[in-house]
């Protein structure tokens, strides 16, 4: 067979025994192994059925396919109704009374009756909660020790089923093989699915702390950053209302004044955006966009800072293109891309903003003529763990911008980089794919 078909019929297998025992994301992983255990213990019953009637034991054949009938209704209710503790209690107590019956017609204590309670003892204490384990191991304790006391004074009640010595090996032997099988096929199941569980609570842990972590860094730049521009606008109006001052140096700082205020309004719904996909999750609208109706609102808001510093503006936004994305993820993306941009661009420089086709993806372009990134931050530009650093004009943010942007960029299935230009400073690029 090759491997192409080797690996078609792995997968075959693995879809047919997700459908039979449960798919992890619609079973609780006890009722998967209850379902497993349900489809192992039919198999073994009901090869004991035809292997006991053609070895002569008729009463223990019926027996167990009786038990046939009955765990196939219990895998029913477990695998279709779901109802797993009902069918772990129903099952438990069948499966005792049955062995118990059949312990009168297999011999008694010299038949194969005993390895089977064991066997039933170990898949019962892998099916049932913590809860039931003293239950269930007295209930197994009271029937095998009272029928081993019951035969001892009543020798004559269990049938003589083995009239030759070698129907005592041929009944025990096959109950002993699958005995051990059972028990290592299933220990091997559950230590499996308990390390799965493990694994997949331990990768919960990890990204509980590293969420911590990050809230807790955040955090502490908030209350530190905050302070700046709360005091700035706080001395400004401290001096508009103590102070007599000239028209002209009231428009500056009501100008300076506005800049802080804007600066700390965008510094705020950052926060406020990442709070809320914190809480909530991302909920992402992908529609097609015109990307020209998208971008120029955005250009307009960062018109003052760019001005403010004297900083050409060069756009070639073409009108024509349409992408599939959502368009607040988009807008917070271009933004904040903007604004670094005239963050980092000193006075008297440039911006160029350009949009264009590349495939089937749009790539936007926001370069500009500042120091460019230094290397030693440049790998940990779209997380958390970038150090915000200083404007060439002061201004100061918290680092959290350019996250937002690679999260959203991801959501909206982009792709998000940067580079530093031989010509001096940087330029970030984003792609988005393009509406049909």
């Amino acid at each position: 067979m090759s491997t192409t078909g080797t690996r078609n019929l792995l997968e075959r297998v693995k879809t047919f025994s997700l459908y039979i025992i449960g798919d992890p994301l619609h079973f609780t992983l006890e009722n998967r192994i209850f379902n497993a255990i349900c489809i192992i213990s039919l198999v073994i019953i009901g090869f004991n059925v035809p292997y006991n009637y053609f070895t002569g034991l008729t009463a223990t054949s019926l027996i167990f396919l009786a038990l046939v009938l009955i765990f196939a209704g219990i895998y029913y209710l477990s695998r279709v109704r779901k109802k797993v503790n009902l069918c772990i209690a129903i099952a438990v107590v069948m499966i005792n009374v049955g062995f118990a019956v059949n312990y009168f017609y297999s011999g008694g204590i010299r038949g194969a009756s005993l390895l089977s309670f064991t066997l039933a003892f170990f898949l019962t204490m892998l099916i049932s909660s913590p809860k039931q384990y003293y239950w269930w191991i007295v209930l197994n304790l009271f029937t095998v020790l009272g029928l081993i006391i019951y035969e001892y004074y009543h020798p004559n009640l269990i049938a003589d089923v083995y009239p030759e010595r070698g129907d005592i090996f041929a009944d025990m032997t096959p109950t002993y093989i699958i005995n051990v099988i059972v028990i290592f096929v299933g220990t091997i199941y559950l230590k499996t699915a308990y390390n799965k569980e493990k694994k997949r609570g331990e990768e919960k842990t990890r990204s509980l702390e590293i969420l911590n972590t990050e809230k807790s860094k955040l955090f502490s730049l908030i209350s530190h950053d905050l302070r700046n521009p709360l005091a700035s606008i706080q001395s400004y109006l401290q001096l508009l209302r103590e102070i007599e001052i000239d028209p002209q140096n009231k428009v500056q700082i009501e100008t300076e004044l506005l800049y802080v205020v804007n600066s700390t309004q965008e510094m705020l719904y950052n926060i406020l955006v990442w709070s809320k996909t914190q809480l909530d999750g991302l909920n992402v609208n992908l529609v097609p966009i015109d990307v020209a109706a998208a971008i120029l609102p955005i250009l307009k808001i960062n018109k003052m800072a760019v001005a403010k510093k004297n900083i050409s503006l060069d756009t070639n936004i073409d009108a024509s293109i349409k992408i599939m994305a959502d368009l607040n993820m988009l807008q917070l993306i271009v933004r904040n891309l903007v604004g670094n941009a005239a963050k980092f661009t000193p006075f008297g420089g440039a911006i160029y903003i350009r949009t264009s086709r590349n495939g089937d993806k749009c790539r936007i372009e926001v370069k500009d003529s500042g120091a460019g990134i230094d290397p030693s931050r440049q790998l940990d530009m779209f997380s958390l763990k970038v150090r915000s650093t200083f404007g060439t004009d002061n201004e100061k943010g918290i680092g959290l911008g350019l996250f937002l942007c690679k999260e959203y960029t991801m959501a909206q299935h982009g792709q998000i980089w940067f580079e530093n230009n031989k010509e001096g400073g940087s330029s970030f690029y984003l792609e988005l794919p393009l509406a049909n």
